[in-house]
């Protein structure tokens, strides 16, 4: 059967599961608008609808059977060419087969085939993906389908809840299941597979949309995620104020994370049931990205925006200013940047280049473009936010900023791009591989702010040129050094603050366009529906929609997505779309309604505390009870995760204070 949909020939075939084999329906049984198969056990059937609007079209699956099985509903497009599969959160083309490790996450390809994360198939559960839908794309365009991740087995209720599955399969097809299996095997956390598991009914029905746009290349799945968004939207609930969440945040980094014995903030842990009292378990003293200057902005614009209640927690822990002094302190002339630790993470070591990323293997003894990068970012953007209010600053955050970035852009590649690691002992780039050097462009913008010095946009819009490729593409990987190179999201929270900055700064619409690129890009990691996780803290009162995931190495939610959200406004407004200020708004929802899983439903903690890991599905569930039992979250406070929220918490107070 053929569906002929916006200038696409669409085959179809249909697949129905018995005893764990896939056998497909007889061709007799395809008709004009579905496909009907009866035996004297069972009863499968397909509808669609006719065309609509917009290039889409409605289906509707059913079974009905003596035996548990389940469906498929396959689309192919073999007459089309320069094949690029995406699944929200999983699939971006084969994951990078060629260039990561192998073994450690799902990669669509039919290269080694020994490896049990290296197939020519992938299905996952249909909550895997931030918008449940599998897409296709090509050269003239993508087509999707998406479906409703949850179908209840008819006369059962509850205790009858089918999961769904979408899959891809090389070379040309993907589709969607009626029940599904996580073939070839659950993808649990990077580095370890697990038996395939799944979801069979008797009764039961789904129903979904096809979708096909043209003439815009990959970029053309943003509108059919925009489209399915308006479908399944359901935007979290929350209770408590902005003002009573920067208060809490506050408490806790300075009087609960804050080691004062050791003089440094830390990460903590616990052990539920019996063990909830938080110990530290390692010190955050990296310079950006997990630590840092990433808290140390907020501390800053703390202490303007909650005044004397601010004043009193801060007296208590190391500030934000003090955390500042001792990264620029750190600068290592031979090199031209900072250390990537501003202290030793222990006491039996004076190492301050090797953080707790370096148990990957992917960086050692060098300095990082991540966190290099996100520290210049976030000390310029202190500068800024002090300057904006008539409040002085110190000379030396604006030097040692310069003095790195000066070594940057004189490193600079030809066609634009930044280092992914640069050595230590003399100014040279050891891997240019990967997408963390875009975290230079914002600062690049921050700097010429600051200095009048319009040089260093010209380099960061040389660089921004370079890096849009790969947004474009839906192709950013190699930011985080503990993904082995994967297809991530928060890279590209990089490129849309550098966009937004240089549309600022030129006021030239080609980089408002970039923003719309960036946070189409965002949206394939942010969901955009309620998940139906099976296990505590996540498993009742809480809601995945504006949660956005990691990478398609770590298959959870994390916070990071919140720090897309001033930019998205920003979005929203200029352009007067109001998509963008939804999806920021959904976003804002997910970070507030987290917070006050503490501690009722988390078990341990107090409010203000915050986990780094979120597991709307199947995949990262591997914390456990001290009895036990499974839990979809990490008993751990991480200083990073709650940083994030505490400047997203910080902004909307200061747009609320405003009246905005």
């Amino acid at each position: 059967m053929t569906l002929k949909l916006n200038g696409f020939n669409l085959k179809v075939n249909i697949f129905y599961g018995k005893n764990e084999i896939w056998i497909p329906v007889p061709d007799s049984c395809y008709t004009e608008d579905g496909c009907e198969f009866r035996t004297k056990d069972a009863e499968y059937r397909v509808a669609f609808d006719k065309e609509g609007e917009n290039g889409e079209i409605g289906y509707r699956m059913e079974f009905c059977a003596s035996y548990d099985t389940r469906m498929k509903l396959q689309l192919s497009l073999p007459e089309e060419e320069d094949y690029f599969h995406v699944i929200p959160c999983n699939i971006f083309g084969d994951n990078h087969a060629e260039e990561v490790r192998i073994g450690e996450f799902p990669l669509l390809t039919e290269l080694h085939p020994e490896a049990a994360f290296c197939s020519p198939y992938w299905e996952f559960r249909a909550d895997r993906a931030a918008i449940p839908l599998s897409a296709l794309c090509c050269r003239r365009g993508v087509a999707a389908i998406s479906v409703v991740p949850y179908s209840e087995e008819q006369g059962k209720g509850e205790k009858g809840l089918i999961r769904n599955g979408i899959f891809a399969a090389l070379p040309d097809s993907f589709g969607v299941t009626l029940g599904y299996t996580n073939d070839p095997v659950t993808f649990l956390n990077r580095s370890v597979p697990t038996a395939a598991t799944g979801n069979r009914g008797r009764k039961a029905c789904a129903t979904g949309r096809i979708y096909v746009e043209t003439g815009k290349g990959r970029p053309g799945i943003h509108a059919i995620v925009r489209r399915e968004y308006e479908r399944v939207h359901v935007r979290p609930e929350y209770t408590r104020s902005f003002r009573q969440a920067a208060e809490a945040m506050l408490d806790t980094f300075c009087c609960l994370n804050y080691d004062s014995q050791a003089g440094e903030y830390t990460n903590r842990k616990c052990q539920p049931c019996e063990n909830t009292e938080l110990e530290p378990w390692r010190n955050v003293v990296e310079i950006g990205w997990t630590g840092g200057a990433i808290l140390g902005f907020p501390l800053v614009m703390s202490r303007y925006l909650l005044g004397d209640y601010a004043e009193g927690r801060l007296s208590q822990a190391m500030s934000g200013e003090d955390m500042l002094d001792r990264i620029v302190a750190g600068y290592r002339k031979e090199s031209g940047f900072f250390n990537d630790l501003y202290a030793p993470v222990n006491d039996t070591s004076d190492d301050r280049l090797n953080g707790w990323w370096t148990y990957y293997g992917l960086c050692r003894d060098c300095h990082c473009a991540y966190t290099q990068g996100s520290a210049v970012y976030y000390i310029l953007k202190t500068i800024s936010f002090l300057k904006e209010r008539g409040i002085s600053w110190k000379a030396e955050w604006l030097e040692g900023c310069k003095n790195v970035l000066d070594t940057v852009i004189s490193l600079q590649r030809e066609d634009g791009a930044f280092g992914y690691t640069y050595s230590a002992e003399e100014r040279k780039v050891l891997d240019w591989e990967g997408f963390a050097g875009c975290w230079f462009v914002p600062g690049l913008v921050y700097l010429a702010r600051l200095t009048g010095d319009a040089s260093y946009v010209e380099k960061a819009r040389k660089a921004h040129a370079y890096y849009r490729n790969f947004v474009i593409n839906l192709d950013c990987y190699g930011a985080p050094m503990d993904t082995w190179k994967a297809v991530d999201q928060e890279g590209n929270l990089s490129f849309l603050h550098g966009s937004r900055m240089l549309y600022e700064y030129t006021g030239e619409e080609e980089f408002l366009e970039d923003m719309k690129y960036s946070a189409g890009y965002e949206f394939l990691w942010r969901y955009s529906y309620p998940t139906r996780p099976e296990h505590p803290p996540v498993n009742a009162g809480w809601n995945a929609c504006g949660g956005s995931v990691t990478s398609v190495s770590n298959p959870h939610i994390h916070p990071m997505g919140v720090l897309a959200d001033e930019d998205l406004l920003f979005l929203g407004q200029v352009t007067g779309d109001s998509y963008y200020t939804e999806r920021a708004l959904d976003s804002i929802a997910w970070m507030m309604q987290t917070l006050e899983l503490y501690p009722d439903r988390t078990g341990y903690g107090q409010y203000g505390v915050l986990s780094e890991r979120w597991c709307p599905s199947d995949g990262l569930v591997t914390e456990r009870y001290d009895n036990g039992e499974a839990y979809n979250s990490w008993f751990s406070y991480n200083l990073w995760a709650a940083a994030n929220v505490f400047e997203a918490v910080l902004h909307r107070l200061r747009l609320v204070s405003s009246g905005i």
